[in-house]
């Protein structure tokens, strides 16, 4: 038997990769790439700066492209602290990092899910069905143009696999690896289903949920404390205004179609919301497998099927009566994030209902089915695909920038931004339309520097800034300051983003990055700029201000001639400092003191775990001999 349980294992490896291969057919053998627009406006710019801010530094704390410069370690969604994008940011291209990215996150997912489900009920049968639905049901799969959604959804299973095992070291590497992979509100769902968890296994539980908790905080701290401060300086609050917090929540109709009619996405495929959101699918084998469970199960069983239920009721958000009034439930932006919750608890059930089937080849039938549904409707048309070119080659309009060097910045008005994030993609246009013209953050995947962009914790000075320029108009001296070049908006009276009604009005020659304020009284010369480090020499007629034009923030420091020089807001946005007359070298410097506290804490953190698991190892051993 022992000679035979390689070639099973083997066997069974590659029956795993046959099936995703063929779930994810155009991306993993045809080479093509899902496409929507936050593949556009988000995945695909956060990958490329990740790319090109990494080869410079560990932990790159400063984006000076998006939003006139905002933190970019403190923000999860760049997943920079995870080391496993900071890996595979080594692949030469893009296609090759999202393949990548798919078949190690789905791996992930049913490898630990299936893993679960083979601890609580030792079935081979049992154990694939959880697999199976764990890595490719359509809350799952639909998530794929979100690669942090995807990564972070991953983990859960992990989580609660070590839980189950009362590993505190396993549980706190995996819940440190879902924050790093950048979905705080994953984060939060995975805590709440641990501690559900762990409460049910009594005191031991509660202690293996403190201490994973614990070793969680301290490896991660690297990212979570920046990310406090920024969330202090974000024009986002932590509980959302109604309005905000009702986006993407579920119609009942809708849900009760996409749990319980096979295939729906092929004959009915309208839906209210982003669709990458919104989507849910496992299948009606799924469902009556998870029922027979209830039905033949225990206590246990009873408690997933209402916790299951109560995660497809919170995704219904604005359409439960008295949403509003329930204030922390107001803290995600999409309700629909409960469906990870949904999918997970549905898959443990349908795995406990196979497990209890009474013949073996019915176990091994529902199996198939369940197989068979997914493959099927995994990845059904509900994006486009496109070949990586349409992404990665950049777009005409940045040709229109004299001097990408020069740090000019392009600006979308906040009318056109609005029906771009507010409309969905329905044709080939409307795609093209949003390459063609930069969509919001789409530019800095190109070098392009950008006034206002996609990004929902951008800093409360630059929406103060920005909103004051909108008011004062275009002859505003906060237009020259923030060094817009290009502005693209819609034309008068325009409702839709469509080639017509979208205009673009170029500048004069923009603001160097770092400049002299009065203009007449002294020149700038940049000698060395890095994001987060600029070096200038600046040559003063008379005294005045030298102006970085990059959002200040804590951390941010300015010296002159090597010495510390009193730093001040320019225009209440940006970094500067009093210049005497005569030359100087200056020099602004990114250094924040919450970047260098959470590297020591987690470095700090590492080390002790490697130690602890250490004097485990050996505890074992001596305790195997004796």
């Amino acid at each position: 038997m022992k000679r035979v349980t390689p070639l099973l294992v083997g066997c069974a490896v590659v029956a795993v990769l046959t099936v995703i291969c063929v779930a994810w057919a155009p991306l993993l053998i045809k080479g093509l790439v899902p496409l929507d627009g936050n593949m556009i406006a988000l995945s695909y710019p956060n990958w490329s700066m990740t790319r090109n801010l990494g080869a410079g530094s560990l932990l790159p704390a400063w984006n000076p492209w998006r939003d006139m410069g905002e933190p970019f370690l403190a923000d999860p969604q760049t997943m920079t602290a995870y080391p496993v994008m900071r890996l595979l940011c080594l692949l030469p291209d893009f296609s090759g990092f999202l393949r990548s990215w798919v078949v190690l996150h789905t791996l992930l997912a049913s490898g630990f899910l299936g893993a679960l489900a083979w601890r609580l009920h030792r079935s081979a049968a049992a154990s694939a069905v959880a697999a199976a639905l764990a890595g490719l049901n359509g809350t799952f799969t639909g998530r794929a143009t979100f690669p942090n959604h995807f990564a972070a959804a991953a983990w859960l299973p992990a989580i609660l696999y070590f839980q189950s095992g009362l590993s505190p070291l396993g549980l706190g590497v995996s819940l440190a690896m879902q924050w790093f992979a950048g979905f705080p509100p994953f984060s939060i769902l995975s805590v709440l289903a641990v501690s559900i968890w762990a409460s049910s296994q009594g005191r031991k539980g509660l202690k293996c949920l403190i201490q994973g908790g614990l070793w969680a905080l301290g490896l991660a701290a690297v990212q979570w404390i920046p990310f406090l401060e920024f969330m202090k300086g974000a024009s986002r609050r932590l509980v959302l205004d109604p309005e905000m917090a009702r986006q993407y929540s579920l119609a009942p109709g809708q849900l009760l179609k996409e749990a319980f009619i096979p295939l729906w996405i092929h004959f009915a495929p309208a839906v209210s919301g982003d669709p990458a959101i919104v989507c849910f699918y496992a299948g009606l084998t799924a469902w009556g497998l998870a029922a027979w469970a209830i039905l033949r199960g225990g206590k246990g069983e009873r408690v997933l099927g209402f916790f299951c239920a109560a995660a497809l009721l919170l995704s219904l958000g604005g359409h439960l009566p008295g949403f509003d009034s329930m204030t922390i439930l107001r803290i995600f932006r999409f309700p629909a994030n409960w469906l990870l919750l949904a999918t997970t608890t549905l898959a443990l059930l349908a795995a406990s209902g196979v497990a209890r089937l009474p013949h073996t080849h019915w176990k091994w039938a529902a199996v198939a089915v369940v197989i068979l549904d997914l493959v099927v409707f995994a990845q059904a048309p509900r994006v486009a695909w496109s070949l990586p070119s349409f992404l990665t080659e950049p777009p005409a309009i940045t040709r229109s920038f004299r001097d990408a060097r020069a740090f000019s910045r392009i600006f979308h008005t906040e009318d056109l931004r609005r029906v771009w994030e507010g409309g969905f993609l329905e044709t080939e246009d409307d795609y093209l339309l949003m390459r063609e013209f930069l969509a919001p953050s789409y530019g800095a995947a190109f070098g392009i520097s950008e006034a206002s962009s996609y990004q929902t914790l951008r800093l409360k000075t630059a929406n103060e800034y920005l909103n004051r320029m909108t008011r004062e108009g275009p002859r505003s001296p906060l237009v020259d300051w923030a060094g817009i070049e290009m502005v693209v908006g819609l034309k008068r009276g325009a409702a839709r983003a469509d080639r017509e009604s979208i205009g673009m009005t170029p500048r004069g020659p923009a603001r160097s990055r770092v400049f002299f304020e009065p203009r007449d009284a002294g020149a700038v010369k940049i000698e060395d700029y890095r994001p987060g480090r600029v070096a200038a020499k600046v040559d003063a007629v008379r005294g005045g201000r030298v102006v970085l034009s990059e959002m200040d923030y804590p951390g941010w420091r300015v010296l002159v001639d090597g010495l510390p020089a009193p730093k001040t807001p320019f225009a209440d946005a940006f970094p500067s400092a009093p210049i005497p007359a005569g030359a100087h070298d200056v020099l602004f410097v990114f250094r924040p003191l919450s970047v260098s506290v959470g590297a020591g804490i987690s470095i700090l953190t590492m080390l002790a775990l490697v130690l602890t698991a250490a004097l485990g190892r050996k505890s074992a051993i001596r305790d195997g001999a004796s």
